[in-house]
């Protein structure tokens, strides 16, 4: 992948806008669902929408514990009704427990964004870094590999600090997304772009399975495709879809079964 520069300049005049629990709205090929929404009227909404042009990634965007119940319905209605990558997203550090009636409910891929990397910007915002890598290991013992991300904003914080988020967050097998900040104009453009083409060096490097997320990079990032794919590749990557979205849907399977054969054992 490549920047494209324009893209970068229209990314830092209108950045994509981060996820709300309250708000249901469609960009290219992602749809981005509140999960404090009604879940029918959503799924209604969605359906028309996706029958008129289908999308590739669906974004749940979830509320705070006490609203967990509504996204949970929403996603297992979407899993049920729709063949797409099912991404959840969490705004702040969530139990194990919850984390695992997400991805039994159909999330394939979970983001708890960091947003920042310095430690002591993070204690200023409150966003309480530890916390949040704490719960992105702990979801890495529920979601497959890869299927844990965490969104880091470019332009909130030295560009250097960014940078080694990334390092740290494909270090330890969590998908690392960055998303540009209303800040980043603060930064020369050149600092900025450095932060992506890292960013699509590291994807390339670890090998890290991004075609589900692809659609929210689109949304989020400047980076491209280096070369445009034909009529063959696009076919080839349907069919790839696929096998990852079964693939994803037969582990999911097979660990509810096993939770439930576990509960069943110890007579609970």
């Amino acid at each position: 992948m490549i920047v494209d520069r324009q893209k970068l300049q229209a990314l830092i005049r209108r950045p994509f806008e981060s996820p709300k629990a309250d708000e249901l709205r469609r960009e290219g090929n992602l749809f981005v669902i509140g999960g404090e929404l009604d879940p029918q009227e959503t799924l209604e909404t969605v359906f028309d929408s996706h029958c008129q042009a289908p999308v590739e990634l669906m974004l749940v965007a979830f509320g705070g514990i006490d609203s967990f119940h509504r996204g949970e319905e929403i996603t297992r209605l979407l899993k049920k009704n729709f063949h797409v990558h099912l991404m959840g997203c969490f705004h702040y550090p969530v139990p194990s427990h919850i984390l695992e009636r997400a991805y039994a409910a159909g999330i394939d891929i979970v983001d708890i964004p960091l947003t920042v990397f310095d430690s002591g910007l993070a204690r200023e915002k409150g966003l309480h870094k530890e916390d949040r890598i704490a719960t992105l290991e702990a979801a890495q013992h529920i979601f497959p590999a890869w299927g844990v991300a965490s969104t880091l904003t470019v332009g909130d914080e030295a560009c250097c600090s960014t940078v080694s988020g990334i390092d740290m967050l494909l270090k330890k097998g969590i998908v690392p997304l960055a998303a540009v900040s209303p800040r980043a104009e603060r930064y020369p453009r050149e600092e900025i772009e450095t932060v992506f083409l890292h960013l699509a060096e590291g994807f390339k490097k670890r090998k890290v399975t991004t075609k589900p997320v692809l659609s929210l990079l689109s949304a989020i990032t400047p980076l491209v495709p280096a070369k445009a794919g034909g009529v063959l590749k696009g076919f080839i990557d349907k069919l790839y879809d696929r096998r990852l979205l079964a693939a994803s849907d037969l582990r999911r399977s097979l660990r509810i079964k096993q939770v439930e054969e576990s509960f069943e054992s110890a007579g609970l």
